[in-house]
């Protein structure tokens, strides 16, 4: 059962989800500090990533219960007090600065706008930790000395290293895609290996430049291996070089004189910088085998939704076994004023809403049937041996889903319905599936315009179809 921590219409179950998550995170962050080379990773940075991918949470009260919890942990297990609430402005400052400056372009982006959000992070995170870095170091320190220098550049070195690692892997989208019997292929592992070789050739080396080693490793990665795992593959680099460097055995310093923790600040910096070409180049193969892939399947897919065109259904049907005794049912589905998002929102706000709901259908009908995007904003599923019923038991989960959860457009949440109209048949004296969805369509649209002219969101059963579609086959 998939538990399901945030929700847009249950202020108290997300306000106490987020309070839990803070309170873990900063738990974890305070015992990372026992180790002092970790203390480089701050994971409650990640509290941004969290709000960005639940963009409803971009409010002022959910903020305040993240601070909450930042206090609480820092009054139970750190014996602080006043200095739990000042020192904990400046992180909240970087959560609520990153994420402002990353929330409306990550919220469905289509991928021709990947590696502009990739390089948003970089701008994202640079500004957020010099707010941080300077509330922080005048909370520790108000006079205006080395004191005070030291103290910004650690704030500042941790907050900007760990952001630039962390957001990218927790924005990454393609978790679920991924197939892990695939990356055992030794065209997969050889380039996780040579970033491993390449932190032990640095180690030996020494030297300023040793920090820079494993960049090849990691952009031979970024070519070969998803986005997901290649920044997996940054952020544990990075953990790595600094726990190398606290500890001895990665000398940047290019002497026997070993770093003090106190002087890690340039060995962060360093390592976050390294950090970014990797990920320009993992976002733009991506964008290459995504644009290869759509060009291979232009012909038969759509562009926009990734399902099926118009010819493409039609030539999928070729693929099916033809029997006179097997029955066939259309949903032929449009969304509702269509063209008043468009007006108000643009055309690109509608493209994303086509997207959406596409990706909601699929999870909807999954292997079920044929989804095919008909032309515009309407849409048709076919579906073979399929009952009555149980068509319109999916037309209706088909529907629900879509007009169910809001959707984000230009920073307001929009609620979409859509209009369906379902038809049903056996193949009878036909001799191939094409005439006879063709004529099912046709009684589907009639249906569908049933729906519209009785007020929208809803469905329009097949039942006045069976019939005719009978008959004229």
């Amino acid at each position: 059962m998939r538990v399901k921590l945030f929700a847009e219409h249950n202020t108290i179950t997300s306000l106490l989800s987020l309070f839990l998550i803070t309170l873990l995170f900063c738990f974890l962050g305070s015992h990372l500090r026992v180790p002092a080379e970790l203390s480089l990773f701050w994971p409650v940075n990640a509290i941004a990533a969290v709000i960005v991918r639940h963009p409803w949470l971009h409010r002022m009260r959910y903020y305040v219960a993240s601070f909450a919890a930042m206090v609480v942990n820092d009054t139970l297990f750190s014996g602080w007090a006043w200095p739990a609430v000042t020192l904990n402005v400046a992180n909240l400052l970087f959560i609520i600065i990153s994420v402002s400056m990353l929330v409306k372009h990550y919220l469905r982006d289509s991928d021709r706008r990947q590696i502009n959000n990739a390089l948003r992070i970089f701008p994202a995170c640079l500004l957020a930790a010099f707010a941080c870095a300077t509330w922080g170091g005048l909370a520790q320190d108000m006079s205006f000395d080395t004191r005070f220098a030291t103290a910004w550049g650690d704030w500042f070195s941790e907050q900007f290293s760990t952001g630039l690692m962390l957001l990218p892997f927790l924005l990454a989208r393609n978790w679920r895609s991924l197939s892990f019997a695939a990356l055992l292929s030794p065209g997969k592992w050889l380039p996780l290996l040579s970033v491993v070789l390449s932190l032990v050739v640095g180690a030996m080396m020494g030297g300023a430049g040793s920090l820079t080693f494993p960049v090849p490793a990691l952009i031979w990665c970024a070519i070969v291996l998803p986005i997901p795992v290649t920044s997996l593959a940054i952020l544990l680099t990075g953990i790595s070089e600094i726990v190398l460097v606290s500890h001895g055995v990665m000398n940047i310093q290019g002497n026997d004189n070993l770093l003090h923790l106190s002087h890690l600040t340039s060995a962060r910096l360093g390592v976050a910088t390294v950090a970014i070409s990797p990920l320009i180049v993992a976002v733009s193969m991506d964008a290459v085998r995504q644009l290869n892939q759509r060009l291979a399947l232009r012909a038969n897919y759509d562009f926009l939704t990734q399902l099926l065109s118009r010819s493409g259904l039609y030539e999928s049907l070729k693929e099916e076994p033809f029997s006179a005794q097997r029955s066939v049912g259309v949903i032929l589905l449009d969304v509702d004023y269509f063209k008043a998002i468009n007006d108000n929102f643009g055309h690109d706000a509608g493209d994303g809403v086509l997207e959406e709901i596409a990706l909601r259908m699929q999870q909807v009908v999954g292997a079920q049937g044929r989804i095919c995007r008909f032309g515009g904003e309407e849409f048709a599923i076919v579906l073979f041996d399929a009952r009555p019923a149980r068509l319109y038991q999916l037309a209706e989960a088909v529907r629900q889903a879509i007009g169910k959860e809001k959707f984000w457009l230009q920073g307001n949440t929009v609620t979409v319905t859509v209009s369906l109209g379902l038809a049903q048949g056996k193949a009878g004296e036909e001799r191939d599936w094409h005439s006879l969805v063709n004529q099912l369509i046709s009684a589907a649209d009639k249906n569908l315009y049933l729906s519209k002219r009785n007020g929208r969101n809803q469905t329009t059963p097949a039942f006045r179809t069976l019939t005719l579609a009978s008959d004229v086959a």
